[in-house]
């Protein structure tokens, strides 16, 4: 019989599930003071406590020993977070970040089959009614925003029975735990600012220099990179990064080149208590603790113009990991908080030993107290017997702004093709879009390529692949991988599809003139935060819809000529449309 962690045990008989219930009649008690001071404490009272679960049947003081999981207020949250199930050693009870990856959001959110059929034993509270929908929701905010112990999340007191109007905290994460010694390196980027109520895409560089890090058996050549230079071999990738980022595109930049040469620079620390004083970028922690040695960040978009770094830095592909693309090369990147990549066996990425990183991040804050984005990386390295693939990636941008435009309270639905080469095995697929993109689908082969967009239609049969949420999108992961052998194109061609509303469903969504963001990034060639008023439509009022040239009195009483279309553009109010994944080449042998 299965060894059961004590959360999977908790509530287990009839008898202790109503000892867990005892100090709830009605699934829950409603807190008696909201003061809360942060949205943790009010999980504590709310759901630990209210539905009986931090009692001594249950996760209290008769238990706590058994399983290491003490649900009582003072212990909870060192016994949940980044705190390995003893049920399944590879699933934390809480992984800051994810809550797919949470075994308390799984043991509230799933069924008791469910779970059985994962091993991960029953739902809780056992024998009890599940919580409500809005309790598991705001566990859910509070996983995804990185799990505090401190700050309000967003939404999250009032899901919990709180009435009124709560001031949140910036999203802040814990840092990543680095690697063992002789495992993997870390990346850390240092901490960017980002002011209240604001958004903006930045670009610095950082230095690195693992040659003494990484142990002989993981270094290879990579002339790729240059003649006669050392790489070293990876797996496992994950980032961890604060729940303001809405992207995280993280490259290398390849070519030889002298930090302390005129071409980069100035180098100060940002972030931590050092920030701003000058550095030497060769010097391991140079500023000491969460900060890092680096250029300035200033605002440019994936790092084009950025002008403390050669002219050839801006040079950007399609940035897959581990593969060359201009003189930048993938090292990771992400959409949300948290995100691994753990290839199948044999799949491996490639870097250099040493080399420069190029940060490129795209930040929000909805909070009105300023914060800043904080990133890490860790790479896993993989011995010889373990690398025979190199990984790939599917970062398909050649119509990114194919949408371009979605007039105001209108809905518009754009496709695209993309072919991989033949013996390709796909490991995953995902997206990229906007706030104003509803759904995004992907077809699998065969598919006829489409020139373009334009005449490119949605397929008749369903999708393999289907995202609702820009800010969550979906990764559907292959195992086995997807094969494609076929020699001709369309046996090889996936077909993507996005649907883009400007306020169809909702006319309060519209995207208005009035309420364009507060960002450097507007005055960039690709942003359009706002619209003239050649293209504003009413707001409102008796013609809502209507075309008025910046003329409220086109609108009739109550409106405002104040919508504007979307665009595609590089702020969260306009949009892209971008198919993710990876794959790799298995060739036959001669």
């Amino acid at each position: 019989m299965r060894r059961m962690d004590r959360f999977v045990l908790t509530c287990a008989v009839a008898l202790v599930a109503s000892a867990c219930g005892e100090s709830s009649t009605d699934g829950g008690i409603q807190p008696s003071d909201c003061n809360f001071d942060s949205t943790f404490a009010a999980i504590q009272t709310t759901i630990f406590e209210g539905e009986g679960c931090a009692t001594n049947a249950c996760h209290g003081a008769s238990f706590a020993s058994s399983g290491g999981l003490d649900l009582r207020a003072g212990a909870s949250y060192g016994s949940l977070v980044r705190v390995s199930s003893s049920v399944n050693s590879e699933i934390e009870r809480v992984f800051p970040g994810d809550q797919e990856r949470s075994l308390l959001y799984r043991k509230l959110h799933e069924t008791t089959q469910e779970l059985a059929n994962a091993g991960l034993g029953q739902a809780m509270p056992s024998g009890l009614p599940q919580l409500s929908d809005d309790k598991i929701e705001a566990v859910s905010l509070w996983m995804r925003a990185g799990a505090p112990e401190d700050g309000i999340v967003e939404g999250t007191l009032n899901l919990l029975g709180c009435e009124g109007n709560f001031e949140a905290d910036p999203n802040k994460i814990d840092p990543l735990p680095a690697p063992a010694p002789g495992e993997g390196v870390q990346f850390y980027a240092g901490g960017w600012a980002l002011g209240a109520e604001a958004e903006d895409e930045v670009c610095y560089a950082t230095y690195y220099d693992f040659s003494d890090l990484v142990p002989a058996q993981y270094q290879v050549d990579c002339d790729e990179f240059g003649e006669g230079r050392k790489c070293f071999a990876f797996g496992r990738n994950e980032l961890a990064q604060d729940g303001q980022s809405h992207h995280s595109i993280i490259t290398v930049y390849t070519p030889d080149s002298d930090p302390n040469g005129g071409d980069w620079g100035p180098w100060t620390c940002l972030g931590g208590a050092t920030d701003g004083q000058s550095c030497d970028p060769t010097e391991r922690d140079a500023c000491g603790a969460r900060a890092a040695c680096a250029t300035p960040a200033r605002t440019s978009v994936a790092c084009v113009g950025y002008p403390y770094a050669p002219s050839d830095f801006s040079d950007f592909g399609a940035g897959a990991i581990g593969g060359v693309s201009g003189t930048r090369v993938g090292l990771s990147g992400a959409q949300e908080s948290t995100f691994i990549d753990e290839p199948q066996e044999g799949v491996y990425s490639r870097l250099p030993l040493q080399g420069f990183v190029a940060w490129n991040s795209h930040g929000f804050n909805l909070t009105t107290k300023d914060t800043s984005i904080e990133q890490w990386v860790n790479l896993s390295f993989v011995p010889e017997q373990s690398r025979i693939w190199l990984r790939r990636q599917i970062f398909e941008a050649q119509e990114i702004f194919a949408m371009s435009t979605v007039a105001p309270f209108t809905k518009r639905e754009v496709c695209m093709t993309f072919t991989l080469p033949q013996y390709s095995r796909v490991m995953s697929l995902s997206s990229h879009m906007h706030q104003k993109g509803e759904l995004f689908r992907i077809w699998l082969p065969p598919n006829q390529p489409c020139a373009g967009s334009e005449g490119c239609a949605v397929p008749q049969g369903p999708s393999d692949y289907e995202s609702r949420l820009y800010d969550d999108p979906v990764y559907t992961y292959y195992d086995p991988p997807l094969e494609y052998d076929g020699e001709t194109d369309p046996e090889r061609t996936f077909r993507a599809c996005a649907v883009y509303d400007n306020g169809a469903d909702n006319p309060a969504e519209v995207k208005r003139e009035s309420t364009k963001p507060d960002t450097p990034t507007c005055a960039a060639p690709v942003a359009h935060c706002g619209c003239d008023e050649k293209d504003r439509a009413c707001f409102g009022g008796p013609n809502q819809g209507m075309s008025c040239d910046g003329d409220d009195s086109v609108c009739g009483d109550g409106g405002l000529c104040d919508a504007c279309p979307v665009w595609g553009g590089i702020t969260t109010v306009d949009e892209m449309f971008i198919p993710l994944g990876s794959y790799f080449v298995q060739a036959p042998a001669p």
